[in-house]
């Protein structure tokens, strides 16, 4: 059964224990399915987001992401071309930890409904490439995981092979994904900061001018942290493959 709103505001109370909850609602965008997620509104003014993890692969998501979020110091946070929620507080709600973050403005947009031309595309490419382009000590000061090209090549093969042990997968396919795990170029890429895989709901738009009295929707916030990594960078653009309209921009942002 999902917690109620109030449940949450109590939690975020025990977390945040100088201030006074005046309102609170669902979160109804922005999450992932797997939390339980609620909007408190603060006496001093502010607006947060609470998440309580439904789950143990969600609990250690979240965890994941709490440690993701304290290596985002003010001077990382000022190399990225978005803003990244910042980590308020934590509480036990029964036997896992509830997270609380400040609320970031914005809206999200379907992959598949993402424009071409200049805005929302390239802004996603911008915010992206501001990811990959951090110092890897980001990561690896904090312990985070680390993983090379052929570390990488490495775990894609047991995925790979995982995969044909169902014996679900089409030969044709499995042709495929076997060629390119062959194909020694494929592998011959710097290990960056990634995301670990962002997705549509990665990215919170606003509408902002651009060019005389016009506007266009770009990337100001960056949500789901859970993955930082260093690797292949790639993995940030698997999940925006569905974006046919937006895909040119993006790459080339």
């Amino acid at each position: 059964m999902a917690r109620s709103p109030l449940t949450l505001a109590a939690a975020a109370t025990s977390a945040l224990p100088r201030v006074r909850v005046v309102a609170a609602g669902p979160l109804t965008a922005g999450g992932s399915g797997r939390c339980d997620a609620a909007v408190l509104r603060l006496d001093d003014g502010r607006s947060v987001v609470v998440r309580a993890p439904v789950d143990d692969a969600a609990a250690r998501e979240l965890a994941a992401e709490a440690k993701a979020l304290r290596a985002l110091t003010a001077g990382v946070r000022g190399l990225l071309g978005a803003r990244a929620p910042e980590l308020l507080g934590e509480a036990r709600l029964g036997d896992r930890a509830a997270l609380v973050t400040d609320l970031l403005p914005g809206y999200q947009i379907e992959a598949a409904h993402l424009p071409a031309g200049p805005g929302a595309a390239e802004s996603v490419g911008r915010a992206v490439a501001s990811v990959h382009a951090l110092p890897v000590s980001v990561v690896r000061d904090e312990g985070l995981p680390a993983r090379t090209a052929e570390e990488t090549r490495t775990e894609t093969a047991a995925l790979l092979d995982r995969a044909e042990a169902t014996g679900r997968v089409p030969a044709a396919l499995l042709a495929r994904w076997r060629g390119a795990l062959a194909t020694d170029d494929l592998w011959r890429f710097e290990s960056t900061v990634i995301l670990g895989g962002a997705s549509a709901t990665s990215f919170l738009f606003q509408d902002l001018p651009y060019s005389g009295d016009r506007s266009a929707p770009a990337v100001t916030g960056l949500l789901d942290w859970h993955g930082l990594s260093v690797g292949d960078p790639a993995a940030d653009l698997r999940r925006l493959a569905s974006a046919p309209e937006a895909a040119h921009g993006l790459h080339a942002a």
